[in-house]
């Protein structure tokens, strides 16, 4: 169905669908910020061979392949969250303009 065949509640309807899939994006993107840090440190703890300073021990996590793996789908996650929010967002901005058109439909059919 085209977005000018939607009712208003078809509307509704599809902007509570993709907020719910907006919710599904955020939790993996919110999971992989919060893991962010115990992924840095298991790392850090796989090169720590006793031989190497703080600074270096980052400067080695900061480029080994796993935590680049990692940082990719932290990316990616992000990605998609954006786009389902734009998604989300737009469907509501054509619920509220739909509604003020019809809303004006109202008023001009008052005047006539």
């Amino acid at each position: 169905m085209s977005a000018q065949q939607m009712t208003l509640e078809d509307l509704v309807h599809l902007a509570n669908k993709v907020g719910l899939e907006l919710v599904a994006a955020k939790k993996v993107c919110d999971r992989y910020e919060l893991l962010k840090h115990t992924v840095r440190a298991r790392i850090m703890q796989r090169l720590d061979d006793g031989n190497h300073s703080e600074t270096k021990l980052r400067r080695l996590m900061e480029v080994d392949a796993e935590y680049v793996s990692y940082l990719e789908k932290l990316i990616e996650a992000r990605s998609q969250a954006d786009k389902v929010k734009l998604r989300y967002e737009s469907y509501k901005n054509l619920f509220e303009a739909r509604r003020s058109m019809l809303s004006f439909r109202k008023a001009e059919m008052r005047l006539l």
